[in-house]
């Protein structure tokens, strides 16, 4: 009798269903989403069904063709075939009676590119083209685990042929842009986010044909990382966390096969914080913790006061008090060491200044307080710390810290001066209202709304509803 693949059941059933909302993905939406994107990314049509499917998942059929693997692995967000539970017939001749043990999976550059590529042409297509699974749900749990898992292995050559890509002052330029691009859209929210990811699918072109193993090739990696980066806050900024996350996967693919673990670790402390606001606590810290891990001869002071800013974020949502306070001791004892010169070139420990620590900080306590309202106050003090610190120019930084403060005097039961502040971030939140200031925006009508018989109350709350909605 056939051995049941409950890894390939499981894969598909922590997928959400397109078209029937709280439902998890049908065998025949996995497989339509499977023959649109081979057709998408390769131009040939593929006739996989539900029927194969169920043949794959009782275990009759075990070892499925090329294409549909490399479907499958996309659509359910797997990293190699082992995860979906595949495995390849033994050949006639082989004597051994072991099960054959795959070693630990990696990243190979060569797919890799091919990925990257993939990925950025099918995010370019017109909305009407892009209702697959892969749209459905961001990864979860054990599958989100295997796709990170090879991190702690080096990358697997790939590209040999070619002269070198890209030259020095190509390079140059192209990580002096992705600076500019990261700074305009935090002071001004007003990039386009299809120009960013046809700027990322031009750039892994050409490392496609990049020979391995070159000082520009590792550059050209690692200026696609910070691109894939960009791309994935401006995703996650306009509320599409299942690309989001995919970009950010990339960007920490990429970072690690340019060898740039210290980018690679921002890309994934970027990823637990998507886990944090998605309600997903455990998920986040075990990101965390392989970031730390895989960082942890290399790291700057300033990129392990990073990953305990986040690691205190997990303890916070979990209502654990003693654990959340030993990381932030940690995150400012870090801090409190200065800055290295390899900070300025990893985006999160260059942005980390006596602000952004205040702010961080100062959230996460307000998180704490939903368990303990005693930490609400702690909460006002570090927030009104960053406001006072903030530069001018960062001026999405300065909303989140007006309505995470305005949160927090919500919980301390000051509805006056929480609406007050508000009311001051409302003009400048209207760049960011469609994504995470939006959903920042919405947690304060929901929190506020014990106390809508206050007048100052409820005209804000007006006034954010009609700004969320439009």
């Amino acid at each position: 009798m056939a051995e049941t693949n409950r890894l390939l059941r499981a894969a598909r059933e922590r997928l959400p269903s397109p078209g029937a909302p709280g439902e998890r993905a049908s065998r025949a939406e996995v497989a339509e989403a499977v023959n649109l994107w081979l057709w998408e990314t390769t131009g040939k049509r593929h006739a996989l069904d539900a029927h194969y499917l169920a043949k794959l998942e009782r275990g009759v059929a075990r070892w499925p063709n090329a294409a549909y693997r490399a479907g499958l692995r996309h659509v359910l967000g797997a990293v190699d075939d082992a995860t979906l539970g595949f495995t390849p017939p033994r050949r006639a001749g082989d004597s051994s009676s072991l099960p054959v043990v795959s070693s630990e999976p990696r990243w190979d550059s060569r797919t890799m590119i091919e990925r990257a590529i993939a990925l950025t042409e099918h995010d370019l297509l017109p909305p009407e083209r892009r209702r697959t699974v892969a749209n459905g749900g961001a990864l979860l749990g054990q599958v989100l685990s295997a796709e990170l898992r090879p991190f702690l292995s080096p990358v697997d050559g790939g590209a040999e042929r070619g002269q070198n890509a890209f030259s020095s002052p190509e390079l140059d330029a192209a990580e002096q842009f992705a600076q500019v691009l990261r700074s305009w859209h935090s002071a001004h929210g007003a990039l386009s986010r299809q120009a960013v990811v046809a700027q990322l699918g031009a750039h892994v072109r050409r490392l496609r044909a990049a020979p391995q193993g070159t000082p520009e090739t590792a550059r050209g990696f690692r200026v696609g990382a910070e691109i894939a980066d960009i791309a994935a806050t401006m995703a996650w900024d306009t509320g599409k966390s299942s690309t989001a996350q995919r970009y950010f996967v990339l960007a920490a693919q990429l970072a690690h096969a340019a060898g740039d673990d210290a980018l690679a670790a921002v890309a994934l402390a970027s990823l637990a914080r998507q886990c944090f606001d998605m309600g997903r606590p455990d998920d986040g810290l075990e990101i965390v913790q392989l970031a730390q891990y895989c960082t942890r001869r290399i790291a700057t002071p300033r990129l392990r006061a990073v990953l305990a800013t986040r690691e205190a974020w997990a303890y916070a949502l979990q209502g654990e008090p003693r654990a959340f306070r030993r990381a932030v001791a940690l995150a400012e004892d870090y801090h409190g060491e200065g800055v290295r010169e390899l900070d300025s070139r990893t985006p999160s420990a260059r942005s980390l200044d006596s602000a952004e620590l205040a702010g961080v900080i100062g959230a996460r306590y307000r998180d704490l307080a939903r368990y303990e309202p005693r930490y609400a106050v702690t909460a006002q003090e570090y927030i009104s710390r960053a406001l006072d610190l903030r530069d001018p120019g960062r001026a999405r930084n300065r909303v989140f810290d007006l309505i995470g403060l305005a949160r927090a005097h919500l919980l301390s039961r000051e509805p006056d001066r929480a609406a007050e502040l508000v009311a001051e971030a409302l003009p400048a939140a209207g760049a960011w209202v469609s994504g995470r200031v939006g959903v920042r925006l919405r947690d304060f009508h929901r929190e506020a709304a014990v106390f809508a018989t206050v007048p100052v109350v409820r005209d804000v709350r007006d006034a954010v509803l009609e700004m969320t909605a439009a």
